[in-house]
């Protein structure tokens, strides 16, 4: 699209004493011109009058006005008291001369702000027999003699302040009393430098001016500002310059900056805030919040962008719905920005989900749908960019409860993508369509692509855009210590509950544990707090002791949130921890005998039930032994390793024992038997008979000493005698029948076969102690007078 304006370059004078036809040079302040006196007598002075007269005439038809400061200066334009009223009058023909002398002033010889926001203008004007006008524009460039191109008439009277909307100013949506709007009755005269009217108001002047219409938007330029009396003087290049001015300023706008980050966190729902808390001042939502990306189901999600340029727009907008002015730190209608998203088509914001399902439609913010409620609009002050007479910086406040916002109802794990633009295509300028004149302030004119285009970016721009993501996460507390079954556990010391949560501060919440049973009914109640995505619970729990189920409650408000089973432990990272409790130092036990010696008391130190295993290893694996245990908090039993035989030669061997990471170590002492005779193997052979050695029936009535069942001499330490002494001595070795089978001892005491070679404890289920009455197994039990 093509911009149609005679500006066509953006070139501004750097030079501050470069000057227009209403400005004089010289050393001192800028000089105001006075209309002169015929006081002076005689030919001389009317000739020296009449040249002065003269050569003024020609350097206000032909100088550019000062521009005052260079065209990147930010000068703040808080205002000054104005200057004091000086009469300014434009020699050379003037056309009617029943004009009233006007006087007053600007507060400030230059004025600066952002092209498409608003400027606050502050001056004092006085025409006791007529009306006060405001001249903006109709200059040309000073250090290039082209015409800025616009021009607009404002009436001032009875007036000392005027803010310019610099996006709506010369288009029929002016906020100001534009002579060019209808509305405003005005006594305009524009007369050509030979005093011949031109136009007598300001839509008869577009071809006067050889600008072929009125450029607009006011864009970034340095524009003349001047208070008269509502003559002007057109001259050939079309220049419009006051033909008397109280004052003149300049009107200096920049260029609008854009910011490309985008700030976001979350913050509570308003139900959460109460009713006596401004749910919409910043400093609340910050307060209450979280900077965060993922918003918590139900709270709200708040995005900040940053931008010049827009507050006019902005502003026209509040007006039109009677939102009030935009003021920094204060909350504005949402629709006024839905408005300018749908007018303005150079400007944009998106925020639609990017993870929707194969049939599922994304879910997309659609703000003129929303209800005050679910969506507030909160401007503030620019944080990175300057706009002296506009806030800079706009907040979206968006719930994610369920609401006409997003058609589609926000589920935890959805996500977002949030885009805020300004819009250009490299080699198009905005233009206003064409039509009327005035010109619609929000009706552009078609491009060949009909792109939209941002009204104050150049032909070189292209769009910039400023983007974020969010998430939507459910509300959660998740605990850090919990069972299989869920319940609950706290170390009796620290008194502490804690895990993570993605509820915010706000939320107040409270806590309480009970306990009926016993003689000491035990009653605690804490509040939860939260602090960085974690929470807390501190409950003291000194007077309880570790397995102390106790019945916890979580209320918000009277609401009840959590019910749980809360266990007291020990150590929460070990709830079930088994122990040794008792445990001997050393074990003496005789040759071929077994440990029963070796007694070990194990325990259940936590809370819960505890399951585990109770091994014995000696002399590094040579003997060893386990039992499986299983204990009840606090519960105690005694175990012991009678099933394992001292199958070692005499000495002294170390030993250990461990149950869920408990250790003991000690001694096992090995005695020699006394009862046990060795016999070499060159003493075996056959008797003075004849017979087998073997053979029980020897003529001398005595058997070999060698063990039943034809085993040799080392058999004797397989059998162990019911009173612990090796039952394969000689002197008390029954004699068994043939093939080995069972028999009674010659005492009655002591078993008839071989034990098996192997002298490793059997692995037991639990409950096989209980139910043998802590009988350990090695091979077989005999039970009511019968092996099994």
């Amino acid at each position: 699209m093509t911009l149609e304006r005679n500006d066509a370059t953006d070139t501004r004078s750097t030079d501050p004493a470069a000057t227009d036809g209403d400005r004089t040079s010289g050393s001192g302040p800028r000089r105001r011109l006075r209309s002169f006196g015929t006081d002076l007598s005689g030919l001389q002075a009317s000739v020296i009058g009449l040249a002065v007269l003269v050569v003024l005439a020609g350097l206000l038809a032909t100088a550019p006005v000062a521009a005052g400061l260079a065209v990147g200066s930010s000068a703040s334009s808080v205002a000054a008291e104005p200057t004091a009223p000086v009469a300014v009058e434009a020699p050379g023909p003037v056309g009617p001369t029943d004009r009233p002398e006007i006087s007053g002033g600007f507060s400030r010889p230059t004025y600066t702000g952002v092209a498409g926001d608003p400027v606050r203008i502050r001056y004092a004007a006085d025409n006791p027999d007529g009306a006060e006008y405001l001249l903006i524009g109709g200059n040309r460039l000073s250090d290039t003699g082209k015409t800025v191109g616009f021009v607009d008439v404002v009436k001032i009277s009875g007036t000392s302040e005027t803010t310019i909307n610099t996006r709506t100013i010369g288009t029929d949506a002016s906020n100001a009393e534009s002579c060019g709007l209808e509305g405003t009755t005005c006594d305009l005269e524009f007369v050509d430098e030979s005093g011949d009217t031109v136009a007598e108001n300001l839509s008869a002047l577009s071809g006067a001016t050889g600008a072929g219409g009125l450029a607009r938007p006011l864009v970034p330029q340095r524009h003349r500002l001047a208070i008269t009396n509502g003559t002007f003087i057109v001259d050939d290049s079309g220049v419009v310059t006051p033909a008397a001015a109280a004052d003149q300023a300049d009107l200096v706008l920049e260029k609008p900056r854009f910011s490309e980050d985008v700030e976001v966190f979350t913050t509570a729902d308003r139900d959460a805030l109460g009713e006596d808390v401004d749910a919409e001042s910043l400093g609340v939502l910050r307060e209450n919040g979280a900077e965060r990306s993922a918003v918590t189901k139900g709270n709200r999600i708040v995005l900040g962008f940053e931008s010049t340029g827009i507050w006019g727009a902005l502003s026209h907008f509040a007006a039109e719905r009677g939102a009030g002015p935009i003021e920094a730190g204060e909350a504005v209608d949402h629709r006024v920005l839905a408005d300018l998203l749908e007018k303005e088509s150079g400007v944009s914001l998106r925020v639609r989900q990017t993870n929707a399902g194969m049939n599922e439609r994304p879910a997309k913010l659609d703000l003129s749908r929303a209800d005050p409620e679910d969506v507030s609009l909160i401007v503030a002050d620019a944080a990175e960019l300057e706009s002296p007479d506009a806030p800079g910086r706009f907040y979206l406040v968006i719930d994610t409860s369920d609401g006409d916002h997003f058609p589609e109802e926000l589920e935890p794990g959805d996500q977002f993508s949030v885009a805020f633009a300004l819009e250009g295509t490299e080699g198009e300028r905005y233009a206003f369509a064409d039509g009327q004149e005035p010109p619609a302030a929000f009706a552009s004119a078609s491009g060949p692509d009909d792109a939209p285009q941002f009204p104050y970016w150049e032909a070189a721009d292209s769009t910039v855009r400023a983007e974020a993501s969010f998430t939507v996460r459910e509300r959660y507390l998740r605990y850090d210590h919990v069972t299989d079954d869920g319940d609950l556990l706290v170390e009796v010391d620290e008194g502490q509950l804690t895990g993570t949560t993605s509820l915010l501060p706000r939320r107040e919440m409270t806590a309480t544990l009970v306990n009926d049973a016993g003689d000491a009914p035990f009653r605690a109640e804490s509040p939860l707090e939260i602090a960085d995505g974690n929470f807390t619970v501190g409950v003291d729990l000194d007077e309880v002791v570790p397995g102390t189920r106790l019945n916890y409650e979580l209320y918000e408000g009277s609401t009840l949130r959590d019910s749980r089973t809360v266990i007291v432990v020990s150590d929460v990272d070990n709830p079930d921890e088994l122990v040794i409790d008792d445990a001997p130092d050393n074990v003496t036990v005789t040759e071929g005998g077994n440990l029963s010696a070796l007694r070990v008391v194990a325990r259940n130190a936590g809370g819960l039930t505890g399951e585990g295993e109770l091994a014995l290893t000696v002399d590094n694996g040579s003997l060893g032994g386990s039992w499986g245990v299983r204990l009840t908090p606090d519960e105690s039993r005694t175990y012991d390793f009678a099933s394992v035989p001292a199958d070692l030669d005499p000495g002294r061997y170390p030993f250990t024992l461990r149950l869920d990471g408990d250790t003991h170590g000690g001694t096992l002492v090995v005695e020699q038997d006394p009862a046990t005779t060795t016999i070499d193997d060159e003493g075996d052979g056959s008797a003075a008979n004849g017979t087998d050695p073997d053979d029980d029936g020897a003529a001398d009535g005595t058997g070999d000493e060698a063990g039943a069942g034809g085993d040799d001499g080392d058999s004797e330490r397989d059998s162990t005698a019911a009173n612990g002494s090796d039952s394969d001595a000689a002197s008390n070795r029954t004699e068994t029948d043939g093939d080995g089978g069972s028999g009674e001892t010659s005492d009655g005491d002591a078993p008839a076969g071989d034990a098996p070679d192997s002298v490793g404890m059997l692995p037991l289920p639990f409950g096989t102690r209980e139910a043998l009455g802590g009988t350990a197994l090695v091979g077989a039990v005999h039970l009511l007078g019968h092996w099994v």
